[in-house]
């Protein structure tokens, strides 16, 4: 692993400081079973994002045991539905075996349908197409988006004020952090924006043609 994803790991706190002897920074063997638990994530594709959740470095909320049962069964009864989850960093596979949520915010989110009436599978097989659907269209839009902030603040290159790789790794950390909080936000008010009518025509073209909708007449029981 090259010195400067080390420096990366460490300013994400994937991976705690070497031990210093004078001027001499030592990595112990806990180091490098960190490094290859990091390397064994990423081969299984999840990014640095989801893998500083399942190693306890970004917080998250506990599971609640009827998730964790519920993740079980999952993967039992629906594995490919499970695979498709964990490829995409919404769940993963902790240390003894079972899953465990990762992303917590879009699995609940998934979960909540069930208050208009959608059940776990249907609603965890929606979000993965979700997510299959919108991989490439992020892949594009995050180029472009971070090619276009370049270009309008070129200040952002300028490598005046950086006195060491460490502070390059991190304006690159807070740099990615924003433009993912920028883009998320404005593609969910595209969305708020768009979805009420779409939801309302949809559910008005699938109702049973002999359903009459009437508007309620107010009956004077004296």
């Amino acid at each position: 692993m090259s010195p400067r994803n080390i420096r990366a790991h460490q300013a994400r706190r994937l991976l705690p400081p070497p031990v210093r002897h004078g001027r001499a920074a030592l990595y112990d063997d806990s180091h490098v079973r960190r490094l290859d638990a990091i390397l064994a994530l990423q081969r299984q594709g999840f990014n640095l994002v989801s893998i500083e959740a399942m190693l306890g470095v970004r917080p998250s909320d506990e599971a609640p045991d009827g998730l964790t049962a519920m993740l079980q069964r999952l993967a039992a009864d629906r594995p490919a539905l499970a695979h498709a989850l964990t490829r995409h960093g919404v769940i993963g596979r902790a240390t003894d075996g079972t899953l465990r949520s990762v992303r917590p915010r879009p699995l609940r989110a998934a979960l909540d349908l069930h208050r208009v009436r959608m059940g776990t599978v249907p609603a965890l097989q929606t979000l993965s197409e979700v997510l299959d659907s919108l991989h490439p269209v992020a892949d594009e839009l995050v180029a472009a988006v971070t090619a276009r902030m370049l270009t309008l603040a070129p200040e952002l290159v300028r490598s005046g004020d950086r006195s060491s790789w460490e502070d390059l790794d991190r304006e690159t950390l807070l740099l990615t952090r924003g433009m993912v909080n920028m883009v998320t936000e404005a593609f969910r008010l595209a969305v708020e924006n768009r979805a009420e009518a779409h939801v309302a025509e949809m559910l008005e073209n699938h109702l049973d043609t002999d359903v009459c909708l009437e508007e309620s007449t107010v009956v004077d029981n004296g």
